[in-house]
């Protein structure tokens, strides 16, 4: 019974966060602050990961990002999420257990797969062939830059979490 009652709020968690997501992502994707939204997605996701285990954020990782491409208006945006802030979090998980050599270039070799993918989809699929969305060293240098920036606030705030904030908040203790 115990199990149930823990795998039914690990549900509920992710239906609650599922929520918030997409609609911090309708406003997100309406306003300048698109890549900053991005970004507190992905830090939820983190947060899922923690509280509610792996399998379970990639549960909530397919439902929001299906829903991200079926309601927000920009289809690109939805796809930036589905890679930059639903997916990539899991998967740096993974990327962490590896030596720090290694893992760097793992983790810039998958994050510069998905620039490419979406410059790829933006300038002949959703931009219809627009130069807004062009591949350019500049392109590359600009987001691989930004990419590490991502990366390590992503590493430090879900460290601030676990630390200090579930402390505080008193999550993950019994009795």
């Amino acid at each position: 019974m115990d199990k149930r009652k823990s795998t039914t709020k690990k549900v509920a968690l992710c239906g609650v966060f599922a929520a918030l997501c997409l609609a911090i992502l309708w406003v997100g994707g309406m306003t300048l602050l698109d890549l900053s939204v991005l970004v507190i997605c992905a830090l939820m996701t983190m947060l899922l990961v923690v509280e509610a285990g792996e399998k379970m954020t990639w549960v909530y990782a397919a439902a929001t990002s299906v829903l991200a491409l079926l309601l927000l208006p920009s289809k690109l945006y939805a796809l930036e999420y589905l890679l930059f802030a639903a997916v990539y979090p899991i998967l740096k998980l993974h990327f962490e257990r590896l030596p720090a050599l290694l893992a760097w270039p793992v983790k810039i070799s998958c994050l510069d797969s998905m620039l490419l993918l979406c410059v790829v989809l933006g300038q002949y699929v959703f931009m219809a062939g627009e130069d807004y969305y062009s591949l350019s060293w500049i392109t590359i240098g600009v987001g691989t830059a930004f990419f590490i920036l991502y990366d390590v606030t992503l590493s430090l705030c879900i460290s601030l979490y676990i630390v200090k904030l579930r402390k505080k908040l008193r999550i993950g203790r019994r009795g």
